[in-house]
Parts: structure tokens; sequence; C-alpha cells
């Protein structure tokens, strides 16, 4: 099994941060795949910032997935990547098995 690291792009933090913070839809730990794509990425959420910018631009939580190596972009070497909390949604091992079929 080939190790491989994990890498995420940086964040921008917004000049002024909301007080209080917004709870998180989503917690470390957690298991997420991407909703409105095609080819729905999934993995597990390993960090979070409350950003206006990572992989996209939009203030709110950004959730830091580590692939599956089942997902699809992981046999492209993709490990890792950013997701906007509105971009994604919680799954089970079920989900998974219905969609693979």
């Amino acid at each position: 099994m080939t190790n491989r690291s994990l890498y995420f792009p940086p964040v921008v933090v917004p000049e002024q941060m909301p007080s209080p913070l917004p709870l998180p839809k989503f917690q470390i730990g957690q298991q997420v795949q991407w909703a409105y794509v095609e080819a729905k990425d999934f993995g597990t959420i390993v960090g979070m910032a409350y950003s206006s910018e990572a992989s996209t631009q939009g203030l709110g939580y950004h959730y830091a997935i580590q692939l599956s190596p089942s997902s699809s972009s992981y046999s492209d070497g993709i490990t890792s990547d950013w997701a906007f909390e509105d971009d994604i949604e919680l799954y089970s091992q079920a989900d998974r098995e219905d969609a693979i079929g």
C-alpha cells in the first residue's frame, strides 16, 4: 500500500469574523460526499475552517476531507480536498454500496 500524504491548499480568513460563529453543520470524523457533482467523491472530515475562500469562494465553513481510497479521484492521486459546507452531505456505507450497485 502506498503512503500518500495529505495536502490542503491555504484558506483565506475573512477580515471580519462573525461573533458568535454560526454552528457548523458537520463535525470532524463524519463521512461525507460531494452532493452536486456526478462523480461523488467521498471521505472523512479531518479539519475545518471558517473562511471566505478555500477551494471555493464563499463565507462559511470549509471542511478538509481526506478522500477514501475507494473514491474516484483517489486513483488519480488526489488524497484530500476542501469542501464548502453547502456542497457536501452525510453518507453511510449502505448509501455507498447502493450507488455502486
